[in-house]
């Protein structure tokens, strides 16, 4: 089915928002460089100076920003359609992320999510989990031997290798496969360029190589796969048909791949270096976790372990995604005028809601700012539908957060059963935390693994 280029995406963003408070910092950059290294900081400042809604200035964009369980459950929702996903993205991830979920809306939006479904549902998930384990245990029993071992680097290639075969149905042994790596890696850094201009010898360019590389290696995999019997994403996605019995062509297959790998490979790797660094830090529930999962009498999880069955796992990976959300900051923009927090907002304003911010309010969560997933079995995040919102909602609520929890917690099972964690020196924490694009500890985790 083909979809015409809605008429807003044609528009300049509204930069006119004298109707809302707030300041826009310094000339062109705005708030960019204090928002980077503190963002709740800088966000808390706004929120107890102005209100709930304010204005903004960050990387060169203008923008309203609307904090709170309320204004992310209306964005979300959007029961009105009055919100581009599409537009509020295409700054920053439009041509690195050209063609994938995110960069559609409205009835396109649920077109393309159809064609995706199949590869989520619960007898592929099963066999997922199965795909994991011997790559899971084969990465992490090299580690521990290694007197200078950081976290963070090792749980990345371990899970671009998780990636390789579940994803993709392959090792990543192979020269071409060590290239698909570093393809992913120079996109990935080209989309924090701040010179977003694909020219030579710019940060911007690398990126942009990155994504033409991984599109040409995407479009010949495609027709390879269809037809074939496989148990990877890829040939599911491969072999998606639509209801005129047409499969989907090499391109939009293609670019459904490259996000949906690049989605599901940071965030994890970002929720897995934090969870150590909690854990590292607190022995009682690392200890707590690791009993619990002994008493199953079992190395690896199982499929029915998953979601909610073991209470204490479940808990820990909600509470780290509440203190270090995979995104931050969840950006649309609207498409008609709208009223958010007793304001109106004119047609194509960018406005931004704040998971980062929501799961720490103090009006809403006990020690809002220390580690302690007990508050879930207190059920504090059930005080609204939106409080915690780590994977959005709605529409687009993330479609692959149960395949997150999956990797989240086999991995983390896998880890406490191996080794005892701590941290490699004094003084680790607290740390000084990177926050984007993706959270992690900016001395990249050093750790002490002792095997069990």
């Amino acid at each position: 089915m083909e979809f015409t280029l809605p008429e807003y995406t044609r528009h300049k963003d509204n930069k006119r928002l004298d109707n809302i408070p707030g300041s826009y910092g310094l000339p062109v950059v705005g708030n960019t460089f204090r928002f980077v290294v503190q963002p709740f900081a800088v966000l808390d400042q706004n929120y107890r100076r102005y209100g709930p809604v304010f204005k903004a200035s960050l990387t060169f964009q203008k923008f309203v920003c609307a904090l709170g369980p309320d204004f992310i459950q209306q964005l979300m929702l959007d029961t009105s359609q009055s919100f581009s996903t599409r537009m509020g993205y295409e700054g920053p991830l439009g041509d690195f992320f050209a063609g994938g979920l995110l960069m559609r809306d409205f009835d396109e939006h649920k077109f393309h999510r159809r064609i995706m479904q199949t590869a989520f549902k619960t007898d592929a998930m099963r066999t997922y989990v199965e795909l994991m384990h011997p790559v899971i245990d084969r990465e992490m029993g090299r580690w521990g031997q290694d007197s200078g071992f950081h976290f963070y680097p090792n749980i990345k290639t371990l899970l671009l290798d998780v990636g390789a075969r579940v994803f993709l149905g392959m090792d990543l042994e192979g020269p071409e496969t060590r290239a698909l790596n570093q393809s992913f890696v120079d996109m990935n850094d080209g989309i924090l360029a701040l010179i977003r201009r694909d020219w030579p010898g710019l940060r911007y360019r690398k990126g942009m190589n990155g994504r033409r590389a991984l599109e040409k290696f995407f479009f010949e995999l495609v027709p390879q796969r269809r037809g074939a019997q496989g148990n990877d994403m890829a040939t599911y996605f491969a072999n998606e048909k639509s209801e005129d019995g047409e499969y989907y062509s090499d391109q939009v297959v293609g670019e459904h791949l490259i996000f949906l790998l690049l989605a599901a490979h940071d965030t994890t790797t970002s929720a897995l270096t934090m969870a150590a660094y909690y854990l590292a830090n607190d022995q009682q529930w690392q200890q707590r976790l690791r009993e619990g999962l002994q008493a199953l009498g079992r190395d690896h999880l199982e499929y029915g372990d998953l979601g909610g069955a073991i209470p204490d796992l479940d808990n820990c990976f909600k509470e780290v995604l509440r203190m270090n959300p995979p995104v931050p900051m969840l950006m649309r923009r609207t498409v008609k005028e709208v009223e958010v927090g007793g304001f109106q907002l004119q047609p194509h304003t960018m406005l931004q809601v704040s998971p980062l911010y929501t799961h720490r309010m103090e009006e809403w969560w006990s020690n809002p700012h220390q580690f302690d997933p007990d508050r879930f079995a207190r059920e504090e995040h059930k005080q609204h539908s939106f409080l915690w919102a780590p994977f959005g909602g709605g529409a687009h609520k993330c479609i692959g957060l149960h395949f997150a929890d999956m990797l989240f917690k086999t991995a983390l099972s896998r880890l406490l059963l191996s080794y005892r964690v701590s941290f490699a020196k004094p003084g680790q924490y607290p740390g000084r935390i990177q926050h984007f694009p993706f959270a992690k500890p900016m001395d990249n985790l050093p750790l002490k693994l002792e095997r069990l």
